[in-house]
């Protein structure tokens, strides 16, 4: 059962318990009334009551103490600092056995010790006790015995440290000076004091006050006691929660007790030999005592004793409620489980603590299937391994630029902690990662040959080799095992980046050349840091070797620009550097680059593996072609305690002429995060479109990859104006819809004028980089101009910009006030902006079909009812196409116009191929009726005749027909 949920139902219960009972006993409370045991205690458990009047609750005023008895005999109460009156008492024979354990260790105020005993005609300590059959006070005193001796009366006052370890936390005594100590003259140092009573049946509670209130209490054997685990079937490293319903073993009623056991051949229970937070208390010496023997004896039947055999499944660990031993001074006990009180008096006893750290958990190596068993009051629980299916899926069928859109995991094997949010973090090894890959960036995905090395100055060629995988091919994450060797301190790392000076040319964009556009380094050490101790990065430096005696090595990131153990750094020099070299990369990271300290870094007797990531990723445009080469990983956040289910956002900036070349706009991609943002420069869309890829190991026990597949459509963007005619003066509205042009999902986008005179495009909506809207008024652009000396502006002067009409919407509008005069082309001259029209230009970076596309008001065709007539049949890129080798793709490209198009409407593609099978496609046209498709070959397409019928409103408009030749289909001369 998860913790938390566990807890919400004592809180439950609770309160209807004490309702319930309100009514019968209002002012008595008993803490061994529990519904759940049926008011049942039993062996050496110490009851704790209380009176809670009103009328007796005065601390500075004496008051008569209230008559409250055990089956009829006097229990005396004693009034603490809160105003309510406690009794403690416990069975005498029990209390006896319990003490004399504690006394046989030799050591005092540990495990049962109930402190000193002094007979019931004691009255050396104030009120007198002599319906009891003796008492137990926590502090030694004149005539007071131990365990089974006989009581004797006790003559002096109790003195020394506290003895008693049965009732640890009381409130504290009433010592107003106006009034007898306890409100009866009770010694101060006798407090907590059990009063012992002789019975072998009920126990009846009976105050005496306003009428008379009683609880009675079976004093027997404990009912309903259980154990209950958490999960049917855990996965690899999943923490085990067993929980245990045991009265009995809440000896203590004011505070959480605490039971050891060993569970190997020589089994051991043991009673608080850690305190509730973990610390020592019997642990360590000759009072840690293993109480197996001595169960019967204390009444305890078939409760009190846990077993467990862990097999090949289950491990126990260190947590915050015990050390990894337990040791009495001579043996030392390796095979420990504590179970804790979740709250005082509770009965529930758990072993995960309040970290959520359980001291079970299962293998990382588990196999699929097996079960490590657990046994409690002689029954016997499976901790069964095994894995389930997991799924994955987006939360929209559409995804447009700068939204936000859901990404959903549910995968009860990543689910490892039951009582806390599970993610799955990049840096945790047992974590399986949602990973979406654009292009080809440069991995880890075939690195090899780790090795780490003492001082920075070694070479390459020697330190010490560590095991490497890469475990995910989705997520390509290198995973370093540092469990072999026992302890090493390391400066330094390198490794075969598996990848050519070759391949870098072709993955990187050369700056220096032709070519335009940015190249990021993307890197993840948080296991380091967590686990190998490197927690300062500033003096890290991380470079590329060309073979290990590289003398002149690339420093792609130089001491002082790592921004901590992960980061997202452009670097555009390297790409040149590389040029000049050849041969297998080597990346190197030095922790210690300055050579000034000591090894920062340590592996000792480690147990965990760790996962590591360095990314080399490019975008823009090399040699005319767009370059987009990316990796991104989700570390999706579990949506609460237990729910399996794991959620993040992605969200995409696509490309424009202002942005495309932008680090800027770079700068702001989430590479690794739970709310990932990535670029796209172009249409993503059927074979080409985005693919995120999770590699779930499923419950059959074998690896599938499991994905959510969506295209990246881009859109044609349209303007338009407020009205057909203008007055001077009057305002000029302005209104852009493409949704291409929303960046960001939380951020109204704002596009502004070039107001850089010198500039070619000064007064348009636009940057450095390019245009995108420009105003036209008698077909001149609105733009400033200076005669005899005279300055007249253009858009810019006006204030004119496009301004997102809110957060996501992609619908953009800027005003500007119609002038009366304007620049003529040449700027020599102002001219009358009267008689003319105005006209919006509107540069589309990528439109519908994923090109560029210049959009004029002036040149929208005219709607019309008119009937289709004189239709084109499309145009091919080739009437001949041989199938691309094994997984490439070939495009056929079909293009053409449908006259008097309807603008929004459907175009319909029926694909007809040598085998008669058919495949549809609607595509939507431009506004002028321009239409683009493209049919994908893949290697394993059919050779032969396709036939494309074209219909558009229910008519035939065109048709096409290609052949797709096999690579080895020759052609034979006749």
């Amino acid at each position: 059962m998860n913790k938390l949920v566990l807890l919400s139902g004592i809180l439950i219960l609770i309160p209807l318990y004490v309702t319930a009972n309100a009514e019968l006993h209002p002012n008595l409370l008993v803490s061994a009334e529990n519904p759940a045991s049926g008011n049942h205690f039993s062996g050496s458990m110490v009851v704790e009551v209380i009176i809670h009047d009103l009328g007796l609750s005065d601390t500075s005023v004496g008051k008569g103490e209230p008559d409250v008895t055990i089956n009829g005999n006097n229990l005396r109460m004693v009034q603490a600092t809160d105003g309510r009156w406690y009794g403690y008492f416990a069975n005498v024979d029990k209390a006896k056995t319990a003490d004399q354990i504690a006394f046989d260790s030799g050591v005092s105020g540990v495990g049962l010790d109930f402190g000193v005993f002094c007979s019931k005609d004691t009255i050396s300590l104030g009120p007198t006790f002599s319906e009891t059959s003796g008492i137990a006070i926590p502090r030694s005193t004149t005539g007071a015995t131990n365990g089974d001796s006989a009581f004797v009366t006790c003559t002096g006052t109790p003195s020394g440290t506290n003895l008693n370890n049965v009732v640890r936390s009381p409130k504290s005594i009433n010592t107003n000076p106006n009034i007898l100590p306890g409100q009866i003259g009770l010694n101060s140092d006798a407090w907590p004091l059990v009063q012992l009573f002789s019975f072998s049946n009920n126990a009846v509670i009976q105050y005496n006050g306003v009428g008379t209130q009683s609880v009675t209490l079976a004093y027997d054997d404990i009912p309903n006691v259980s154990l209950s685990l958490d999960k049917k079937n855990y996965p690899p490293g999943a923490h085990v929660f067993a929980t245990i319903n045991d009265i009995q073993l809440n000896q203590d009623p004011t505070s959480r007790d605490s039971w050891t056991f060993n569970v190997n051949s020589s089994q051991t229970v043991f009673y608080d030999a850690f305190t509730e937070s973990g610390a020592s208390s019997a642990n360590g010496g000759a009072g840690l005592v293993n109480l197996i023997p001595k169960l019967s004896s204390l009444g305890f039947e078939k409760n009190g004793k846990l077993a467990m055999n862990l097999g090949t499944v289950a491990e126990l660990k260190q947590n915050d409620f015990q050390s990894s031993t337990a040791s009495d001074g001579t043996v030392t006990y390796s095979k420990i489980v504590t179970f804790v009180e979740t709250e005082p008096n509770s009965g529930i006893f758990e072993n995960a603590d309040h970290n959520s750290q359980s001291n079970i958990k299962i293998l990382s190596s588990a196999p699929r299937g097996q079960s490590a068993t657990i046994e409690y009051n002689s029954k016997s629980y499976s901790i069964v391994s095994g894995l389930n299916t997991a799924s994955i899926s987006l939360g929209a069928t559409q995804v447009l630029s700068g939204q936000r859109i859901p990404l959903t995991v549910v995968d009860s094997d990543q689910n490892i902690n039951p009582a806390s949010r599970d993610k799955l973090d990049v840096f945790r090894s047992s974590a399986l990662i949602p990973s979406l890959t654009i292009g080809s960036p440069a991995t880890l995905e075939n690195a090899a040959s780790v090795k780490f090395y003492a001082s920075t100055v070694d070479n390459l060629s020697a330190g010490t080799s560590i095991t490497s995988t890469v475990p995910d091919r989705n997520s390509d994450r290198l995973v370093l095992d540092t469990t072999t060797p026992a302890s090493l301190s390391f400066e330094k790392i390198s490794l075969n980046l598996g990848i050519s000076a070759d391949d870098l040319k072709t993955l990187l964009i050369d700056t220096s050349s032709a070519n335009n556009g940015t190249n990021w380094i993307n890197y993840d050490l948080r296991s380091i840091q967590n686990q190998l101790g490197i927690t300062d990065f500033s003096d890290t430096r991380i470079s590329l070797f060309f073979g290990l005696t590289d003398s002149s090595p690339v420093t792609l990131l130089s001491i002082g620009r790592l921004t901590g153990a992960q980061g997202f750094i452009q670097n555009d020099t390297a790409a040149t550097l590389i040029n000049s070299k050849s041969g297998q990369a080597f990346l190197v990271i030095d922790f210690d680059a300055s050579n000034n300290s000591s090894p920062p870094g340590a592996i000792s007797s480690e147990t965990d593996t760790q996962p590591i990531v360095f990314d080399l990723f490019s975008f823009g445009e090399k040699n005319g072609n767009q370059v987009n080469n990316a990796i991104y990983r989700f570390e999706l956040k579990e949506t609460g305690l237990n729910t399996d289910t794991f959620t993040g956002t992605l969200e995409y900036v696509i490309a424009n002429q202002l942005n495309q070349f932008d680090s800027n706009t770079i700068k702001t991609l989430s590479t690794t995060s739970d709310n990932v943002k990535f670029f796209v420069n172009q249409r993503l869309i059927n074979e080409k479109g985005i693919n995120i890829a999770y590699s779930d190991i499923a419950k059959a026990g074998l690896t599938i990859s499991t994905s959510t597949k969506t295209d990246i459509s881009t859109h044609s963007g349209t303007a338009s104006l407020n009205s057909k005619t203008y007055r001077f003066g009057q305002p000029v509205v302005i209104r852009l819809n493409d949704p291409d042009l929303n960046i960001k999902h939380d951020t109204i986008d704002i596009y502004s004028v070039i107001n850089d005179s010198t500039s070619s495009n000064v007064d348009t909506v636009g940057s450095s980089s390019g245009t995108m809207l420009e105003v036209l008024i008698k077909d001149i652009r609105y733009k400033r101009c200076t005669i005899n000396g005279v300055a007249t502006g253009g858009l810019a002067s006006t204030g004119f910009s496009l301004v997102e009409t809110g957060p996501n919407t992609g619908i953009f509008e800027g005003v500007f006030k119609m002038p009366s005069n304007i620049c003529n082309q040449g700027g020599t001259e102002l001219i009358s902006s009267a008689g003319g029209i105005i006209d919006i230009k509107y540069t589309d970076f990528r439109d519908a079909f994923g090109q560029q596309n210049i959009f004029k008001l002036s040149k929208q065709p005219k709607q019309d009812s008119k009937l289709i007539s004189k239709q084109q049949n499309p145009t091919l890129n080739s009437k001949t196409f041989t199938l691309p080798s094994y997984k490439m793709t070939s495009d056929v490209v079909m293009s053409g116009k449908i006259n008097n198009y309807k603008t929004g409407t459907k175009i319909k593609f029926t694909l007809v191929g040598p085998d008669g099978k058919q495949s549809i496609l609607d595509v939507v046209a431009t506004k002028q009726g321009n239409y683009k498709t493209i049919i994908l070959l893949k290697h394993d397409s059919l050779p032969g005749k396709y036939n494309v019928n074209v219909n558009y409103l229910k008519s035939d408009v065109g048709k096409a027909s290609f052949d797709v030749m096999s690579p080895k289909t020759k052609t034979i001369k006749k």
